[in-house]
């Protein structure tokens, strides 16, 4: 059993968590089975830094808006120097999953797609915390 981390724009979640949208269409590139465990976030876009927070510290530890820290590796970082990076930005929420059945979507003409139906597990509606 795999815990995935997936982006998810507004309106999709949305529809996730008002039942309107019983299934998940994927690209198969983490290999999606039943039993897998998924964490929709509820995806805003991006925005371009022009400057790391410490310029000569590349790759840098940031925190997004749920307190959760990743690292994040600027696509511009040269000799230890950021010249800016792109920041994702994620509303707070995010919705914990089960798969209960993955489908090949191959055979319909969408080679390496998958589509899942999913259950419920809870709704975590935290706010994004300004920085």
């Amino acid at each position: 059993m795999i815990n995935h981390h997936l982006k998810t724009l507004p309106d999709f979640f949305q529809a996730v968590i008002d039942g309107r949208k019983p299934m998940e269409f994927r690209n198969n590139d983490r290999g999606f089975k039943p039993g897998d465990k998924c964490i929709l976030k509820e995806y805003l876009g991006s925005t371009y830094v022009p400057d790391c927070p410490d310029r000569y510290i590349c790759p840098t530890i940031e925190v997004d808006g749920n307190g959760e820290k990743y690292v994040n590796y600027p696509p511009d970082c040269v000799r230890g120097q950021c010249m800016g990076y792109t920041k994702e930005l994620y509303s707070g929420r995010r919705c914990l999953i089960k798969i209960k059945e993955v489908f090949d979507l191959s055979a319909a003409g969408f080679a390496g797609y998958v589509a899942f139906s999913f259950e419920i597990r809870k709704v975590i509606d935290k706010k994004a915390v300004a920085e």
